[in-house]
């Protein structure tokens, strides 16, 4: 399996590395510029041989050293910097915030290693247009997993469809799991078409700054946009989000049509059943299940019903946040998950 890894130390980034394959065969291949002070290793791992009719190259990043490993698992259409927009950019300096993002949080503490990566069709990972479904996602992570040599004691935590992949993740690998967070998503039905929908308009929509208003003002309730952000760098949150996203959206590729259509598919395609659950329950895998109470792409009702099937170690409910939970309630969550792994390490 071919791949390559950067490995960066302190204050060091590196935009362009060499691939040293299987074969022996070296060759550049660009990456994204990170800004953060922790150690961190960017890398790209070959998903899908023997399985998919065309393999691609899946970018991911870790990041820490430590010996606990967290693997986080971003939504639809999402990049793996989505985990961390919200902690240190060029906006504000590293070491004001280096403990408010997720993936920084953790990857700096030297407790933890954290994995991120860019789902297939997303960012710098490869794949476009293809039938596939979230047990397809599934098998991706699997495959980026057994690449790292994580094959146990993995804290999971999906995000929205990054969550509907865990849940299948969990099925097909239950042994890898210390522990599972399924973060404002479902097992499947009825959902909200606004979200999709919404991804979808937008290819029509000309206006890049449009675009991405249209996808704020889905994303978080109006209440949180217009509050004061806590540190004060901001009028507004909405104007602090604005410029997250686009210090966020200049460190990944634009997602081409093809690709974003494929997510939107699989995902309103996604189903777990009741005998699913249950099997995930029977497995011992602690879990924990997040959600809020304004969502446009799963309802409250489903993230109860995942929590009523899974008995959840806590059921937590945040209000006037919106979808987004990772960044609105980032400092919340990161307690929380932090709590979490903990009662996981314990059980």
């Amino acid at each position: 399996m071919s791949a390559t890894t950067a490995i960066v130390g302190e204050m060091t980034t590196t935009a362009t590395t060499t691939i040293t394959a299987t074969t022996m065969v070296e060759e550049k291949r660009p990456m994204p510029e990170l800004p953060w002070k922790h150690t961190y290793r960017q890398g790209f791992a070959t998903i899908g041989e023997g399985r998919c009719r065309e393999p691609f190259s899946m970018y991911y990043e870790l990041h820490g050293t430590g010996p606990k490993k967290v693997a986080l698992l971003m939504g639809m259409n999402s990049p793996c910097q989505a985990w961390d927009y919200q902690a240190s950019d060029e906006y504000t300096p590293l070491d004001e915030t280096e403990s408010r993002g997720v993936t920084t949080h953790f990857g700096a503490q030297g407790e933890y290693t954290v994995l991120t990566f860019d789902a297939r069709g997303v960012g710098w990972t490869g794949g476009s247009w293809d039938w596939y479904n979230s047990e397809d996602w599934a098998r991706d992570v699997i495959d980026l997993l057994d690449h790292l040599g994580w094959t146990q004691d993995v804290h999971a935590v999906g995000h929205s469809a990054g969550g509907q992949a865990l849940l299948k993740t969990l099925l097909l690998s239950p042994e890898r799991f210390r522990s599972a967070a399924l973060l404002n998503t479902t097992a499947g039905g009825i959902r909200p078409f606004t979200g999709p929908w919404v991804f979808i308009s937008n290819l029509f929509v000309s206006d890049k700054s449009k675009q991405m208003e249209r996808l704020m003002r889905i994303n978080y309730t109006e209440n949180w946009l217009n509050e004061k952000p806590e540190d004060g760098s901001y009028n507004t949150n909405f104007e602090k989000l604005q410029a997250r996203m686009i210090a966020r959206n200049s460190r990944t590729k634009p997602q081409t049509a093809g690709s974003l259509v494929s997510q939107a598919v699989a995902s309103l395609r996604h189903w777990v059943s009741a005998n699913d659950l249950y099997k995930i329950k029977a497995s011992g895998i602690p879990t924990l299940v997040v959600s809020n109470s304004w969502d446009n792409y799963a309802y409250l009702s489903h993230s109860q019903y995942l929590n009523d099937m899974l008995e959840s170690w806590k059921f937590v409910v945040y209000e006037d946040t919106g979808h987004n939970v990772p960044t609105s309630r980032h400092k919340e969550l990161n307690q929380l998950l932090s709590d979490f792994w903990k009662h996981a390490d314990n059980v």
